[in-house]
């Protein structure tokens, strides 16, 4: 089985909303990590909830690594499971394939 299908069939996968800077808005799948508040950058005392999100390398399906523009798209994601949705931006692609992204955002 493809990485990419394993994301549309892991019951761990989220629907979350992708916001790209110059297009339109999709509903797409994603794995989810929720790594908690993190320290942002060199902002001394500052920290938010940081989020790994593992979605297909897709136009259509997931975020295609052409199209992204990391520091301005973003995604609408769940704070937890279960719980209201906030708006975070995409600051990094960790890793990437043919087939998937790992991307981190805050």
């Amino acid at each position: 089985m493809a990485a990419a299908e394993i994301v549309e069939e892991d019951l761990s996968a989220a629907t979350i909303v992708y916001l790209p800077t110059g297009g339109s808005s999709r509903t797409i799948a994603a794995v989810v990590d929720y790594l908690g508040p993190q320290q942002m950058g060199s902002l001394r005392g500052g920290s938010r909830p940081h989020f790994e999100l593992l979605v297909r390398n897709d136009a259509t399906y997931g975020i295609s690594s052409k199209e992204l523009d990391t520091y301005r798209d973003k995604v609408q994601v769940a704070m937890r499971y279960g719980r209201s949705v906030r708006t975070v931006r995409i600051v990094e692609i960790i890793a990437q394939d043919r087939a998937m992204l790992r991307l981190l955002a805050y």
